[in-house]
């Protein structure tokens, strides 16, 4: 390589080595998209004189961003970006009592936050299940994301496993509308085998970066969202 040019190195928990275009061109399992390595769950930072270049932050990351935690504060920044984002729901289906009562409050959840957002649509919609489900409430929400998502709300559905994997692993094994699954280290041990059989693709949420798989990393600082996605730049 001529002096002067740099190459890029990246640090060892990537999951493929080359350049950091090469890991970013991989597919993402049933989206049929390209998506970055490291995606940001924005959490509020302790002093809240920081957030406007927290956003600014994340912003220049480029990359996916989970803004479940203050859909409304992030909203305010956000709202004219062309930024991919993520959010959640669900955690209020174990009250619904029939399958329309589910489809409503995931209806309504969704509204909110996109209202919050001031966007009419978002990237990845994930269901966040924390134990088995009655099969009307699971029912129902799928009717009401899978209009949203025929309404152009929704780009891609999945499904955030946030509780113990068994527990939620029959809301996957009967239902196979799901493109992505969101869960940390222990839960991918257990469904690795079935996210790959489904070609789902897998985001390993934690403070640690996984190996082979997206990760979803938490921030609350500019410092860490650079510290996330940071590579090594050598010069030879």
């Amino acid at each position: 390589m001529p002096p002067g040019n740099t190459q890029l190195q990246l640090e060892p928990d990537f999951p493929a080595r080359g350049t950091l275009a090469q890991v970013e061109a991989q597919l993402l399992g049933r989206t049929n998209k390209a998506y970055p390595p490291v995606w940001l769950s924005l959490s509020v930072p302790k002093n809240s004189d920081e957030i406007p270049s927290f956003i600014d932050a994340a912003l220049e990351a480029k990359t996916v961003l989970e803004v479940s935690s203050q859909p409304a504060l992030w909203g305010n920044r956000l709202r004219h970006e062309n930024a991919e984002l993520i959010i959640s729901g669900g955690q209020d289906l174990e009250v619904a009592t029939d399958e329309k009562h589910a489809a409503d409050l995931t209806q309504a959840h969704l509204l909110q936050l996109l209202s919050s957002l001031g966007h009419e649509g978002i990237e990845f919609y994930f269901l966040k299940v924390k134990r088995a489900l009655e099969e009307f409430q699971i029912a129902g929400a799928f009717a009401a994301l899978e209009a949203a998502r025929q309404e152009g709300h929704i780009a891609h559905l999945g499904l955030w496993v946030a509780g113990p994997a068994l527990a939620v692993l029959p809301v996957w094994q009967f239902h196979d509308a799901f493109e992505v699954v969101l869960l940390n280290n222990e839960a991918r041990t257990t469904l690795a085998t079935l996210a790959t059989e489904r070609r789902v693709g897998v985001v390993v949420h934690g403070d640690d970066r996984p190996t082979g798989a997206t990760w979803l990393a938490p921030v609350n600082s500019a410092k860490e969202i650079r510290e996330a996605v940071s590579v090594q730049v050598a010069t030879p």
